[in-house]
């Protein structure tokens, strides 16, 4: 049922949004272009990506709260379920065409926050005190659903009760989400249904929390999107080597009953829970040599690499918060070229650069920690655009530039012919040309040309990609096929 509901969001997606997504292309290291800060609400469009790429700063600092708004967090999704409306922490909503405050949110009394998957007008609560709460943005009134107790009987509460905790997330149907309760040094990880507002089953991992105010042996509980899961990152510093009781790196349980079911990683880092391009769930991370993304899956023991390029090194963040839009992972990289990525989860290569972020990344406040909205067209993202005086962030918006980008390589400027083609490739273009490449669909450069035409004799029959290099150094990226 759910791969049928997949492939009915898949469909609508790519049929109703393609145009609205950058140019499906190879990975490419593309540095920044020098660009300036821009003015609050003013845009700044970054060409030296293969579809020029529409960056508007949405924030300025607030005098009354004292503060540079930003949102939270890359796998904390900003914008509501039609993405007309985001809001930053529980403090603020605002329209997403303007960019002007609706109005102010409860704040503490409803934090922290999470927008329903399903319904634009909901936001879910999910207190330390173990109340959940929902809030109704248009009637601005809030009520109690449910309060979750260490014992029922006496209403003894939880020493906490937190969600992820950050990290957590409710299941793109509104079902099921997962919490994490601290009782003395004891954690109990227990999964609740929103729909049938009761708590279906809790698991005690003894010890697991210690004395701090967060789990101590913890990094997250949430989840999957499906929410047929449950995963647990034990904290990232422990292996094989060094368990908490057996428990270490990225382990999956049954939502319904939090069986252990295996464990899809040793080690747990950076990453999210989604969908692949065929609609299984799977969890993608940094880890292993320098610059590796990959793609585990939840229901099996496989592992894929999706990248290996150093550019994906560093304190990057990964965001499956493209709900609407699965079989994509959002990345950024905080050092080397600094590009917002949006790469296609299965082994094609296929990626879609969004521009780069501009931020220095200098401290973990500075990562720009992008998070598309639900359909995966526009991504918000944190930048101080390489201001290393201050301290001062601001926050972004990206999008692909309709007005600028070319619908595809046959255009006015370029033209490749024939295509298909057997054996030799014409490209007219209006400037000199520096460089014609060949990449396989797996990102191999596999041909180079000096000149406008291009020898494919040689080829399997299939789709390859096409970059055109001019001499002023412009990037023009298509699709070839051989037959």
């Amino acid at each position: 049922m759910r791969k049928i509901i997949f492939s009915i969001v898949l469909f609508l997606s790519v049929f109703g949004l393609f145009a609205q997504y950058p140019t499906d292309t190879v990975y490419l290291s593309i540095y920044p272009p020098e660009m300036g800060m821009p003015d609050y609400l003013h845009t700044v469009i970054d060409t030296s990506v293969p579809d020029p790429i529409e960056i508007v700063r949405i924030t300025d600092h607030v005098q009354d709260w004292d503060w540079y708004p930003h949102h939270e967090y890359s796998k904390i999704q900003p914008w509501n379920a039609d993405g007309t409306v985001y809001k930053f922490y529980s403090v603020a909503i605002y329209d997403n065409a303007t960019h002007q405050m609706i109005r102010e949110l409860p704040g503490s009394e409803i934090w922290p926050s999470y927008w329903s998957n399903t319904n634009p007008d909901l936001i879910y609560s999910f207190r330390e005190n173990g109340e959940i709460k929902v809030y109704n943005i248009n009637t601005d009134s809030i009520s109690v659903l449910y309060h979750i107790y260490y014992n029922d009987s006496l209403q003894e509460e939880y020493d906490v009760v937190k969600l992820g905790p950050g990290e957590g997330n409710i299941d793109i149907y509104d079902h099921y989400v997962a919490l994490v309760a601290k009782h003395d040094d004891d954690m109990d990880v227990i999964v609740f249904d929103l729909q049938n507002l009761n708590v279906v089953c809790k698991k005690t991992f003894s010890g697991a929390w210690g004395n701090s105010s967060s789990p101590q042996y913890v990094d997250w509980v949430s989840v999957s999107q499906s929410g047929s899961y449950v995963g647990i990152m034990w904290d990232n510093s422990l292996d094989s080597s060094n368990s908490f009781n057996g428990h270490y790196g990225v382990e999956i349980f049954n939502t319904t009953d939090l069986q252990f079911l295996r464990r899809i990683a040793d080690y747990g880092n950076h990453g999210d829970f989604g969908f692949d391009a065929e609609g299984n769930e799977v969890f993608v991370q940094f880890w292993g040599e320098t610059g590796t993304l990959n793609m585990y899956y939840l229901d099996t023991l496989k592992r894929v690499v999706l990248s290996n390029n150093p550019d994906f090194a560093g304190e990057g963040h990964i965001s499956c918060r493209n709900y609407l839009r699965p079989g994509w992972a959002y990345v950024s990289q905080d050092e080397h070229t600094g590009q917002i990525v949006a790469v296609k989860l299965d082994t094609s290569g296929i990626v879609e650069l969004f521009g780069h972020h501009f931020s220095t990344a200098e401290t973990y406040l500075k990562s720009p920690m992008p998070c598309p909205n639900p359909t995966g067209t526009e991504v918000m993202f944190k930048s101080d655009f390489g201001d290393t005086t201050t301290d001062v962030i601001y926050t972004f918006v990206a999008h692909k530039n309709e007005i600028t980008s070319a619908k595809n390589i046959i255009s006015q400027k370029i033209q490749v012919f024939p295509n298909p083609a057997d054996d030799l490739l014409t490209v007219t273009v209006d400037e000199p040309v520096k460089a014609i490449n060949i990449y396989s669909v797996n990102g191999v450069k596999i041909l180079s040309s000096g000149s406008t035409y291009v020898d494919i004799s040689s080829l399997n029959d299939g789709i390859y990609f096409i970059e055109i290099i001019t001499s002023s150094q412009k990037h023009f990226f298509g699709k070839i096929i051989k037959k």
